[in-house]
């Protein structure tokens, strides 16, 4: 009996053994039971709460318990809650019923809101929770990208033998949308972060539809940047106040809708609005707060519906190695809601999954360069497998089908060659063989010239990758003179963009301007050089080395000789202004700290820096090299940058200043910044606006230019919502020194202190991407003209929205 005995206790033990050890678990997928859309952040809870989890943002959700699972509770916001006994099924799919009635706002007598007791935890939690303050970390990424369309008519076509040719367009269309999406884009990323502010994400894959060499992949980058936890995060080009910002209890509702027990902690989810009567840019959606950490779990965000691009996107986070919440997935639809397409609206989906997150990788400064986003070479040409790899799962047959059909018909339509295009329009240069033509010399407008047409040429990396030859002719309708010029560059050491250049040309120059190094002009936001009257005709030669020092630093020296020809009206007309030959050198230099570049569409493109920028250069006048022995020192500063406020919005500050001192003539010194033009009155966005171009001249100044965007804070009705904005710019000048060539012209000395102010209402009109105003500017002080109205000038304004 003993044996027996032994070897029965022995068969209980294990047995219990087996038992404990057991791990139940089930898998599914929730739905809408109406509409079958699949549902994220679905709350389930076992057994009363003894485990739990959310779906993911596919519907989907996997659960494993150490003990049995006899109930699963399902519940969502707005919809009614269920409760299942799953017994021995590992496959349990749900679909849920929206609420008969749903939930209204909860008002709080005692007003004492209990929302708002976990809005306030999770913003005292705020930083440990930023994934910025994270040392470093990486990840990968698996991103798809999604052009579809829904019906916006839902019309009843049956009688096709009666179609119009409209609506025969709209059939064509709902047809084809049952069975591909418009565009589709794949990629696959790996990221690095290291603090403070380095980062660098690659494309390892890329696939897009209709194109068989993409020289770009989608990143979606802005939509992992969104964080609840920024007072003011940006949501695709515009910046909203968050709900979890300090005070976020004084402009939101917060509705506490329920409150699910898993294990030792509890997920609160709050919904959020913006209170009625408050005027700000805010969102709405659900935060789905952990008391562990009080860390949000999840958090769906929409734009209001009253603007015209609609934005709805959905995040989830984990927690990584037990440690560290970091997102996990973020789904990401836009909708503009002016554009239509035989009937039906497009809109975007956005989807990543985030996967490898390692918070403990060693990485070194030196890892990161200036280039932060950058696509492999052969990111086109991965195999399938590595496909397989990241995504979360197959390709449905709507989207194989869509590869197949525009892949077949980007051939025929030769696609690859439209998008080659598109990148020569953006980096104003067509190819032709080794030689680029030079799209910006094609067709300027200005007042001075009128329309100049021209033509323009540099060799491209066919031939050399280590030089460069070009040049250009142009001529000016209204002045009647030919322009042109060529140039050369030879690249010394690419690593440091070390390189050497010379250039010779015959063209036109402002007189009294400002020319700073690596400063670049964009013609839709500065207009002031095409707004001025008088240029001066200038022959030009030069050499210079330019290259970057440090990493944020760029440095040019050279030497140049000019000769000035000017074109300014004289009071007495019969007086000629003489020919100025002047030789100068120059030593300049750029420091846009935390600056960085991004390598895609086959060239390479400066990102924003939240960051100042600064520009500083010293001129020398040069006794020789044919000059006509003006020796003078110049040292020129100018300083910009843009801050942001929770409430007054955006701040833009441009500071500018600079120093003559020596035997300089009229055309070294400084013009003062004026840009009114009595023949177009447009906003120039640089300069003063109701001073006039060549109004004073000084020889030392100080400018300052002060821009305050308030959005629609101040001024949002229904049909009424301009952007408002505020400047104010004031400048002082002075001319110590006797300058006997400016006695024929009329200017006027700055030495009093120059003020104006203005008010922009921005978008007036407007679609999705861009908008006309009008702006009002008033000048006063010791400048202010004599007559009252001659102060107050009006101007259009336009508007991108990119």
């Amino acid at each position: 009996m003993f044996p027996y005995r032994l070897l029965l206790l022995l068969y209980f033990c294990l047995h219990a053994a087996i038992v404990s050890a057991q791990v139940y678990a089930v898998q599914g997928t929730v739905r809408d039971a109406n509409t079958r859309e699949k549902l994220p952040f679905v709350s389930i809870v076992v057994n009363g709460g003894e485990a739990g989890t959310t779906t993911n943002l596919e519907g989907q959700y996997q659960l494993r318990h150490s003990r049995p699972i006899t109930s699963l509770r399902f519940s969502y916001v707005g919809y009614a809650p269920q409760t299942f006994a799953p017994d021995s099924v590992s496959l349990l799919n749900v679909a849920l019923y929206p609420a008969p009635a749903q939930l209204q706002e909860v008002v709080i007598q005692s007003s004492i809101n209990p929302a708002h007791r976990i809005i306030r935890l999770a913003n005292q939690n705020r930083e440990r929770h930023r994934t910025e303050n994270i040392p470093a970390y990486t990840y990968r990424t698996y991103n798809k990208f999604i052009l579809t369309a829904t019906d916006a008519q839902q019309l009843d076509l049956s009688d096709t033998l009666s179609l119009s040719p409209q609506d025969s367009a709209y059939l064509r269309m709902r047809n084809l949308l049952a069975k591909q999406h418009l565009f589709l884009m794949e990629s696959i990323t790996e990221y690095a972060h290291l603090s403070p502010g380095f980062s660098k994400e690659t494309i390892l894959a890329t696939r897009v539809s209709g194109l068989q060499q993409p020289s770009f992949g989608v990143v979606a980058a802005e939509a992992r940047e969104f964080s609840v936890y920024d007072d003011m995060p940006v949501f695709f080009g515009k910046r909203y106040l968050s709900p979890l910002s300090n005070g976020s209890t004084r402009r939101y509702t917060f509705v506490l809708q329920e409150t699910s027990v898993v294990g030792r902690d509890t997920v609160f989810i709050i919904s959020y609005a913006p209170q009625p009567g408050k005027n700000f840019d805010g969102l709405k959606g659900l935060l789905y707060i952990n008391s562990d950490g009080w860390a949000v779990q999840n958090v769906i965000a929409e734009s209001p519906a009253d603007e015209k691009r609609g934005l709805k996107l959905q995040q989830q986070f984990v927690k990584v190695d037990n440690r560290q919440w970091f997102p996990s997935e973020l789904d990401v639809e836009i909708t503009v809601q002016q554009i239509y397409m035989r009937g039906h609206q497009p809109y975007g989906h956005i989807r990543t999954y985030i996967t490898h997150v390692n918070l403990n990788p060693k990485l070194r400064k030196s890892d990161f360069g200036i280039i932060a986003l950058e696509q492999k070479p052969d990111a086109n040409r991965q195999p399938e497998i590595l496909w397989e790899q990241y995504r979360a799962d197959t390709l449905t047959a709507m989207e194989q089908r869509t590869y197949t059909q525009l892949d077949s018909v980007g051939k025929v339509q030769k696609l690859d060659r439209t998008i080659r295009t598109m990148e020569y329009l953006i980096s104003k240069q067509v190819p032709v063989g080794p030689i680029s033509l030079d799209l910006n010399r094609l067709l300027r407008v200005s007042r001075f010239e009128g329309v100049r047409l021209g033509v323009g040429a540099h060799t491209n990396a066919l031939l050399s990758e280590r030089f460069t030859i070009g040049g250009y002719w142009g001529y000016g309708l209204r002045d009647e003179e030919h322009k042109y010029g060529a140039d050369a560059a030879l690249v010394l050491y690419k690593p440091s963009e070390l390189s050497l250049s010379a250039a010779y040309s015959e063209d036109v120059q402002e007189p009294g301007g400002r020319r700073m190094p690596f400063k670049q002009q964009s013609l839709l936001k500065e207009l002031r050089p095409a707004l001025l009257p008088h240029l001066n005709y200038v022959t030009h030669s030069s050499i210079a080395l330019s290259g970057r020092m440090l990493r944020y630093v760029q440095v040019q020296t050279g030497i140049r000789h000019e000769q000035h020809r000017p074109t300014l009206p004289r009071s007495t007309p019969e007086l000629q202004l003489p020919e100025y030959n002047i030789s100068e050198g120059t030593v300049g230099m750029r420091f846009a700290y935390g600056e960085q570049y991004m390598q895609l569409f086959n060239q390479t493109m400066p990102m924003a820096t939240p960051y100042p920028v600064l520009w500083l250069q010293y001129t020398q006048g040069l006794d020789g090299l044919n000059s006509d022995g003006y020796t003078y020192n110049k040292l020129d500063l100018r300083a910009e940058g843009t801050f942001r406020q929770r409430s007054l919005g955006e701040t833009t500050i441009t500071l500018a200043g600079g120093f003559v001192e020596g035997d300089a003539p009229f055309v070294s010194l400084y013009n003062s910044y004026g840009s009114y033009s009595s023949s177009y009155n447009v906003y120039a966005g640089e300069g003063f606006e109701t001073m006039r171009p060549y109004e004073f001249f000084s020889d030392r100044y100080t400018a300052l230019f002060l821009r305050q965007d308030l959005g629609k804070r101040l001024l949002r009705t229904k049909f009424f919502q301009p952007n408002l904005v505020l400047l104010h710019n004031m400048g002082i000048g002075d001319l110590k020194q006797a300058i006997p060539d400016l006695l024929p012209l009329q200017y006027d000395n700055m030495r009093k202190g120059f003020f104006e102010s203005g008010l922009l209402l921005n978008n007036l009109i407007s679609s999705a991407f861009s908008g006309i105003g009008v702006g009002v500017f008033y000048r006063y002080g010791p400048y202010a003209l004599p007559r009252e109205k001659d102060n107050l000038k009006f101007k259009l304004t336009a508007t991108l929205a990119f």
